[in-house]
């Protein structure tokens, strides 16, 4: 069983700073193998620390893009970060970003351009009016062909939202990251284990706790492997 932990940020702002070799620490202490990355996407944001981070960790850290589809150049990044590279998949945060995912002027095209290559994008998916799981079940539809992935899945006044759509759309996950225990017990009944994906967010929480926590998400060893490491693996073709 590969451990993976499918929600981490890497770079500085103002609030938080993690750089790989911080994010490597905290895996080789809580014994978790892999982590996808993406840029904090507060401000100004790059790319630059996920390609760094990658390139000094590249058997470790598994490298996602985030933009933010206001910029005009935002579907030439993600063609750049996955053709010259190798990023994995794609970050957005439409609260941060103040658009609406289902936009389809602003985000069809980086649905798009990830169907064409394969990829995966995981979303902000708390319960906040701009990617609230209505939203999802929006582009879920829209693109059936796109592994769709609802970070803190619903969390905190949507969660049972978003496993109605969870169940309702083969494309569309939930991740776990941030949300309590109970929630997440609720979602591997109700939904399924093979639709639930563990992270963390680090570095904004306790990294320990955030993988201690899942131990309690199922008593099916199974289902724990497929929630810890084997779908993310699955989607991401490891």
């Amino acid at each position: 069983m590969t451990i993976i932990d499918a929600h981490n940020h890497v770079g500085t702002i103002k609030k938080a700073h993690q750089s790989g070799a911080d994010l490597v620490a905290k895996l080789d202490k809580a014994g978790v193998e892999k982590a996808v990355m993406f840029p904090f996407v507060e401000g100004d944001f790059s790319n630059e620390p996920i390609r760094d981070a990658h390139r000094e960790f590249p058997d470790r850290l598994i490298p996602y893009c985030a933009v933010n589809p206001w910029n005009d150049t935002a579907v030439d990044d993600v063609r750049r970060c996955v053709e010259t590279y190798g990023f994995k998949g794609l970050k957005l945060h439409p609260t941060i970003g103040g658009y609406h995912l289902s936009d389809p002027k602003l985000c069809d095209p980086l649905f798009a351009v990830c169907e064409g290559y394969g990829i995966p994008i995981v979303v902000h998916g708390a319960s906040d009016l701009y990617n609230c799981p209505p939203e999802f079940a929006l582009m879920a539809e829209r693109f059936p062909n796109v592994t769709l992935i609802m970070a803190h899945m619903g969390f905190f006044w949507s969660v049972d939202q978003a496993i109605r759509f969870a169940i309702q759309y083969p494309n569309l996950y939930l991740e776990t990251s941030r949300a309590p225990i109970f929630e997440i017990q609720t979602a591997v009944r109700e939904v399924g284990a093979d639709k639930v994906i563990w992270g963390t967010d680090s570095p904004f929480v306790d990294y320990a706790f955030e993988f201690q926590k899942m131990s309690s998400a199922t008593d099916d060893a199974d289902a724990y492997s497929k929630i810890v490491g084997g779908n993310i693996a699955r989607i991401l073709k490891l």
